[in-house]
């Protein structure tokens, strides 16, 4: 992941403390322990964070007049000590946008303190070079601030997904060849003089595991890894709730583990051609939730000819990050998503009467701009959570 967050960008609103830092240590467990959890009082917290609960009632007062955290009106009893009010993140401390620059195609995506989605849009566009994307992307957000009443001064950050692979260790991407303006250059600068906010940079499966774990099945699984379907297939990885990056920010790249002269990669640009052949013409992969039709000729050929590819890749992941799910996401339908899963074919050695524990795989549910949505959470994840 690529960040740029120079301390200049960040809106009145908002002052870093000791370190560069929006929140202290003992702060972001407390964040993060509320925001991961619901109906949590300042004794459970304790009782997790192991921080004193002097100091705790000291942070918790300082992060309600902040307004960083919000007092319910329910209270929490627990067996241990007297009744307590629940806590939750005010969802109105602070605000970010999440960008998607996809092959033909830009969306954004806003989302409050509580990891909400508060309204998200997309554009497809011909011209994909860096003048005309930003030109879009700022009519977008203006767009969508205006719509949604969002205070510019509590704007905290913006994400950006992008499909490529970073080349080194100084963050450049190599993206695909679509986006050919893009690669090599340093894309979070860029975004971040263009609209004065911190940025941060991952490619695109990535930002889609992201968004998965926060507004989606991440609730309930800690690990998963997450199949990124779309114009072409990726990847990535959650590990204990946390974006699994990598030595160069690479973990994940799931397409590299299917050699092409041997196997089709599971995308939906294979679909398209599929489909294309069979007399089908799909007017775009970003809206296949609304227009697919389980009967369209051609979809048990595009299953038949990656059911080897899907069946390598959940073995490897199973096999290598012994992870709790398997998700099916990106742009490909839920429908279709459905009918690949009970022939997902997960191999282990079968000892003793019984396998070693498999991943459930499990169909995304972030539908509606997955990459964008995961790119919102990434100042959430880096400052705050």
């Amino acid at each position: 992941m690529l960040a740029y967050n120079d301390k200049g960008l960040l809106r009145a609103s908002f002052t870093l403390g000791k370190g560069g830092k929006l929140f202290q240590h003992n702060e972001r467990a407390i964040l993060k322990h509320v925001f991961w959890n619901e109906n949590v009082t300042q004794s459970q917290i304790a009782e997790v964070t192991k921080i004193p609960q002097q100091t705790m009632s000291r942070m918790v007062k300082s992060l309600i007049d902040l307004g960083a955290l919000n007092q319910t009106d329910t209270i929490s009893s627990t067996s241990r000590g007297k009744p307590g009010t629940n806590l939750e993140p005010n969802p109105n401390y602070a605000f970010t946008f999440g960008l998607s620059i996809l092959l033909n195609a830009i969306a954004i995506t806003v989302m409050n303190f509580k990891g909400e989605v508060v309204g998200t849009q997309l554009i497809e566009m011909e011209d994909m070079s860096i003048k005309h994307v930003l030109k879009n992307v700022s009519l977008l957000i203006d767009e969508l601030s205006l719509k949604y009443k969002i205070p510019y001064e509590r704007i905290l950050g913006i994400g950006v997904g992008i499909s490529g692979f970073f080349s080194s260790m100084d963050g450049k991407m190599n993206t695909h060849h679509a986006l050919e303006e893009w690669a090599q250059i340093n894309i979070a600068k860029i975004v971040a003089d263009t609209f004065h906010l911190p940025t941060w940079v991952v490619n695109d499966g990535t930002g889609a595991a992201a968004g998965e774990g926060i507004v989606g099945k991440g609730k309930e699984y800690k690990n998963f890894v997450y199949l990124f379907i779309s114009s072409a297939f990726g990847g990535g990885l959650i590990n204990n709730l946390d974006i699994l990056k990598g030595t160069y920010g690479n973990a994940g790249e799931l397409g590299d583990m299917l050699p092409p002269k041997l196997y089709s990669h599971p995308n939906l640009e294979l679909f398209r051609r599929i489909l294309l052949k069979n007399g089908i013409e799909i007017p775009s992969i970003y809206s296949l939730n609304e227009t697919y039709d389980p009967e369209w000729p051609g979809v048990d050929e595009w299953i038949y000819k990656v059911q080897d590819s899907f069946d390598l890749v959940a073995t490897c992941s199973s096999a290598l990050l012994d992870t709790q799910a398997i998700i099916i996401g990106g742009h490909i339908p839920k429908q279709l998503a459905e009918k690949i899963i009970p022939r997902i074919d997960v191999y282990a050695q079968f000892r003793r009467g019984e396998k070693r524990p498999q991943p459930k795989i499990l169909c995304a549910d972030v539908v509606s701009n997955p990459v964008a949505v995961g790119a919102a959470t990434l100042p959430l994840r880096d400052w705050c959570f």
